[in-house]
């Protein structure tokens, strides 16, 4: 193989204030300003920033996703964010993809919703970066055939999902397929990109230490077109600390790609290069989170499920924007209490440490921003 897609999430949710009943703060004090602002800045020192100007640095293509909340944030914490990816973006190295504004489970329940929150986040990339995406990738990967006909329905002609055990077992994420409705579909090939997200620092792995050639020879070596690593923007710098080498790896990676004659390739690129290899029909709802790799990161338990029934009978709420901003799809995965080989995973991200506390938060915050709406349920 000889061609690499490399596509990075980039999002940061707006985490609610750990509030008591008695505090009564106005309706924008539900969301904890300092811890926001205080962990947008760090990573974006120690993983944007400089991540970016090594992609650039190294000539390596890549393609961004930016949820709203990002924006926001990095607009209001970090300009310098927001420049040095709109230079990687004017440099043509670098693809941006439309996804939804709040990273919401809209496209599981309001099509109406999710369509309008789409269309936001394509106006925020419109009016930053003038770039208008052809390519979509839902919150979290999550994909199903009626979320990729809703995408074509909205002119992407592209779009990412999961190459779930299930899925990969009948069609090898390493080439172009179709959706049932026409939509160049690219699957996930997450036992590759795990070895760099998860894996690259785990001394006990066998493949440590992962260096750059040794992984280039894995990709080289591996049937098909296209080798689709997909992987959260963090991995470099934040959850895989410098110290580990990570960015070493990154420009020792753009060297070997150039010396073995290697290419990589933006999501919108493949089409003109490869043709289609399937269509691959996927009725059930599929994401790239934790091992279950379905919806129960964020409805797999009791507190989860009240507190999206909840949100969703709120949907008369005037304040739409909190209301959206209560979508987030995170503020719901810190209420999952996992499989046991998810907890690790799981603690990290949680900035309560308890899915319990998450729980009386967020619904403490509804309380705040919608009243007495959707109580009866």
């Amino acid at each position: 193989m000889e061609n690499i897609a490399f596509y990075f999430e980039l999002h940061q949710p707006l985490r609610l204030r750990p509030l008591k009943i008695q505090d009564r703060p106005d309706k924008m004090g539900i969301f904890w300003e300092e811890q926001n602002r205080d962990i947008f800045k760090r990573i974006s020192e120690i993983s944007y920033i400089p991540a970016t100007k090594l992609l650039m640095e190294s000539g390596i293509k890549s393609t961004f996703s930016l949820s709203g909340t990002f924006i926001e944030q990095a607009l209001k914490y970090s300009p310098e964010t927001i420049d040095v990816i709109d230079d990687y973006v004017k440099s043509g190295l670098c693809e941006l993809m439309g996804e939804t504004y709040f990273h919401s489970l809209a496209s599981i329940w309001n099509e109406d919703e999710f369509k309008y929150q789409v269309n936001e986040q394509m106006h925020s990339i419109k009016s930053i970066f003038n770039y208008s995406p052809v390519s979509f990738r839902n919150t979290e990967l999550i994909y199903n055939n009626r979320i990729a006909e809703m995408a074509r329905d909205m002119g992407f002609r592209n779009i990412l999902a999961e190459g779930t055990d299930e899925v990969s077992g009948r069609y090898s994420p390493n080439f172009r397929y179709l959706s049932p409705s026409g939509v160049n579909l690219y699957l996930r090939n997450y036992p590759m990109s795990d070895n760099i997200s998860f894996r690259f620092s785990n001394t006990a792995w066998s493949g440590y230490p992962l260096t750059a050639d040794k992984y280039i020879q894995w990709i080289k070596n591996s049937p098909g077109d296209i080798m689709n690593l997909y992987m959260d923007y963090e991995t470099f710098g934040e959850h895989q600390r410098k110290e580990t080498g990570i960015f070493d790896f990154v420009h020792y990676l753009g060297k070997y790609i150039e010396q073995y004659g290697m290419e990589t390739l933006k999501i919108d690129e493949i089409q003109a290069k490869f043709s289609v290899k399937d269509t691959v029909s996927i009725d059930k709802t599929i994401s790239w989170a934790d091992t279950r790799r379905d919806l129960s990161a964020w409805l797999g338990n009791k507190m989860q499920n009240e507190a999206f029934s909840r949100l969703k009978h709120c949907e008369d709420c005037p304040d739409k924007k909190l209301w959206r901003y209560l979508q987030t799809s995170d503020l719901i995965y810190y209420m999952s209490m996992g499989e046991p080989e998810d907890f690790t995973v799981h603690e990290y991200f949680n900035p309560y440490r308890s899915p319990y506390l998450a729980f009386i938060y967020y619904m403490y915050a509804l309380d705040n921003v919608c009243g007495n709406a959707g109580k009866q349920l």
